[in-house]
């Protein structure tokens, strides 16, 4: 009896560990041991072990049925759930961060921000056209393409005022504002250079782009260190996805558009830049260096109202884009009125 007991003991621990082993995808430890334990015990140790891993196998069974059942009580009725076959293995994705376009959100308001404005001319053609003249008037050209789809816009300034980069980004977060597009006109060397530059908030460690840079935020009362220190405290992993993502759009829609009218213009690509603009706004936030004011051909085509028109519409393409694009399998995004 005693040899007996000891027997049914051990194979009753043999018979969960064998149940344990199985659920965390082990080898059982009585495949390794089996043939030493039939020497000793014989036919009767087998039939013993069988039983006892039936028994183990049905309550584990009752176990995972019981939990099934409780889960199916907080969700949908029985007949509504369908029967499927559980796989074997479960394997997990690695964890991804935050995109803004996975939310499906709509958006309400774009707001507008003309490059400079008042004292602040920007750069200057060779005819004494100022930037603060072109930005403005595309601006006020695509307010009317975004207002005619239903889209609420709001301007940082209206005609020719000076508002202060502070200003810009406050004006956009109290208006609620979803996205965030500043529009201005470049100067390059040499002057033959010329084409079309889309940025959003970063760093950037290019040499020409620090002095754009430096020149957007001279008044803004930070150095380009401070803008490296605030871009890294405050700018989030979603908004700047969906900046570059905003970026991207607007500046594949300049591109296609404008070389309709302005086959020579350069594709200078879609960059990071620690404009003061960008940095307050907290929404999506793009600047777009729409053509060159330091070339004179591209300056006299940005003299007249039809290619001013078209970087309007080229602009309303792009921003249409993204948000016919925002939402996860290339659904139309939600655009509501104001």
């Amino acid at each position: 009896m005693g040899n007996t007991a000891k027997l049914k003991a051990r194979l009753l621990r043999e018979a969960v560990d064998h149940n344990v082993a199985v659920i965390d995808g082990r080898l059982p430890r009585q495949l390794r041991r089996s043939t030493r334990l039939l020497a000793v015990w014989g036919p009767r140790a087998a039939v013993v072990l069988l039983a006892l891993a039936l028994v183990g196998g049905w309550r584990l069974a009752v176990a995972q049925s019981s939990g099934d059942h409780q889960q199916q009580a907080v969700g949908e009725p029985a007949s509504q759930v369908p029967v499927t076959e559980e796989p074997t293995t479960k394997s997990f994705s690695k964890p991804q961060h935050l995109a803004l376009s996975a939310l499906g959100l709509g958006v309400r308001r774009v707001v507008i921000d003309a490059g400079h404005g008042g004292t602040s001319l920007g750069t200057s053609g060779v005819k004494g056209l100022h930037e603060k003249d072109v930005t403005i008037d595309i601006a006020e050209r695509l307010r009317k393409r975004l207002t005619a789809e239903g889209i609420a816009v709001l301007m940082t300034r209206e005609g020719d005022k000076e508002v202060s980069l502070q200003d810009r980004s406050d004006m956009a977060n109290h208006g609620h504002g979803d996205i965030f597009l500043s529009i201005h006109v470049n100067s390059l060397i040499p002057k033959d250079a010329r084409g079309i530059e889309t940025y959003y908030l970063g760093t950037s460690e290019a040499p020409a782009v620090e002095a754009l840079a430096a020149a957007e935020n001279r008044d803004s009362g930070y150095s380009l260190a401070d803008m490296r220190t605030l871009v890294d405290k405050i700018y989030m992993d979603a908004r700047k996805d969906e900046s570059k993502r905003l970026a991207e759009s607007v500046q594949r829609a300049l591109l296609r558009d404008l070389r309709r009218v302005n086959p020579a213009i350069e594709d200078r690509g879609v960059k990071t830049a620690p404009f003061v603009v960008l940095v307050g706004t907290g929404m999506p936030a793009i600047l777009a260096e729409v053509s060159c004011l330091s070339n004179d051909e591209e300056a006299e085509l940005l003299s007249g109202s039809g290619y001013r028109q078209s970087i309007a519409d080229a602009l309303f393409d792009g921003v249409h884009a993204y948000l016919r694009e925002g939402t996860p399998g290339g659904r139309k995004e939600t655009v509501h009125g104001s």
